[in-house]
């Protein structure tokens, strides 16, 4: 951990020990001489006695009685916090740190939106400290990212597929994630600002975690959200192009890659329509994806809407067919008025009309009109029979010849009485002249 180099680091760090108080003692005569630096209108000046305290400090918070030994017995809490350039978590039970971890986000990373971070950060943490939480039932995870929650509770279809792969991930892990103020994050907060340089000798065993991690973190970083899409390459630079040319869309992909606000009436009137799917929303080489679809700039459209109907087909099915790949707010409904002003589909609506149904009349008893049927399943042939009064069916396993049908078909009858009509689709087992 670097020394603090102004007064905002100072407060951070003061703020990181102070939440260990209760474990460190004679913390206050440590931290006095950081403490000053803190004071209104005092002149930034750091001295030989602030490293001093700084390195004191450090001792302290890294043996014991403040890093505590691991209990199996009770519950766990990892709190875990990403900045711009890293990611911090730490091990805890009962309020008292067990193990301490942090790394350097790679410049990939650092392009990622907030809540991938956030959830990074936490994929972090059960993977650092897996030994300790694997097949475990009791596992809290802290995270001051309130759309995170939101994503854990949904099914994972609707997530990005980059966090599909974190979340993946955290399969493994019995995990409850909960929200907890980002000023009340004291240590992950303060381990995400002060990342590992990884110039310190590790033993093998850390190695090969390590290793395991870099590889994951490698994999991660290769999803590319198009590769899943059935867009062609030249279409995703279009879209591209217009996205940056479109004011709502620029100031959608700085929200989600800063963070959203708390709550909605925070947000920004532009972006306040994508509010309810913030959770769903990433970026990626500047293209806006909602999960698995891509988010349509409003001047492609119209473009849009012309080639989702160039088959004519209907409003229901235009709909179906583009949101598997598009997605713009109010997408069903301009799809739905686009086709019904449309001149070919409205010239042949009437050919197009549902026929109405037509019904069958009521039997006065059992088994006076039945209904047969033929079909297989599963490489298997049966005979189907509903009677119609009382919807009873029976279900026989004969060949498809006409001759085993009406051997059946006898049988059937035999047992509850010869109907007088008997409904099938014609098949030539019903249609032959044996029958």
């Amino acid at each position: 951990m670097p020394h603090p180099s102004d007064v905002k680091g100072v407060q951070r760090f003061v703020g990181f020990v102070t939440y260990l108080a209760k474990f460190l003692p004679r913390l206050s005569e440590v931290c006095e001489p950081l403490r000053r630096l803190m004071d209104k209108d005092t002149i930034w000046h750091w001295l030989p006695k602030h490293d001093a305290a700084v390195r004191e400090i450090k001792q302290l918070v890294t043996q014991t009685p403040v890093l505590r030994y691991y209990n199996v017995s009770k519950p766990v809490t990892i709190q875990s916090d990403s900045s711009q350039y890293g990611l911090g978590c730490c091990l805890m039970q009962e309020g008292q740190p067990v193990a301490f971890a942090s790394r350097a986000l790679t410049p990939t990373e650092q392009n990622y939106a907030q809540i991938e971070e956030e959830c990074l950060s936490i994929v972090f943490a059960c993977q650092r400290f897996h030994h300790y939480l694997y097949g475990r039932d009791n596992i809290t995870a802290e995270t001051d990212h309130k759309p995170l929650i939101a994503i854990f509770s949904k099914p994972l279809l609707n997530a990005p597929k980059r966090l599909q792969s974190m979340l993946l991930a955290l399969q493994n892990y019995n995990l409850k994630v909960v929200y907890k103020p980002g000023p009340e994050m004291y240590v992950s907060d303060t381990l995400s600002r002060a990342t590992a340089s990884g110039t310190h000798t590790r033993s093998m065993h850390e190695q090969h975690a390590v290793c395991s991690l870099q590889t994951e973190q490698v994999d991660v970083e290769h999803i590319n959200q198009a590769d899943y899409l059935n867009v062609t390459d030249q279409r995703l630079i279009q879209i591209r192009q217009h996205t940056d040319r479109d004011g709502q869309l620029q100031a959608l992909r700085s929200v989600i890659l800063m963070g959203w606000p708390d709550c909605r009436e925070e947000t920004a009137l532009a972006v306040r329509e994508y509010w309810p799917i913030k959770e769903e929303l990433s970026v990626q080489n500047g293209v806006i994806f909602k999960s698995q679809r891509v988010v349509i700039p409003r001047s492609l459209r119209p473009e849009m809407l012309a080639r989702v109907h160039s088959s004519h087909i209907g409003g229901e099915a235009c709909y179906s067919q583009a949101r598997d790949t598009l997605y713009w707010p109010g997408m069903q409904s301009e799809i739905k008025d686009y086709v019904s002003k449309c001149t070919i589909c409205n010239e042949y609506a009437i050919e197009q009309q549902r026929e109405t149904m037509m019904s069958h009349e009521l039997p006065m008893r059992p088994w006076q009109i039945v209904s047969l049927d033929l079909f297989q399943h599963s490489g298997k042939d049966f005979l189907l029979v509903v009677d119609h009064y009382s919807d009873f069916w029976e279900i026989d396993l004969p060949d498809f010849s006409a001759e085993t049908t009406i051997k059946r078909c006898k049988a059937q009858f035999a047992r509850y009485g010869q109907p007088d009509r008997v409904i099938s689709d014609n098949g030539p087992q019903f249609s032959g002249v044996e029958f």
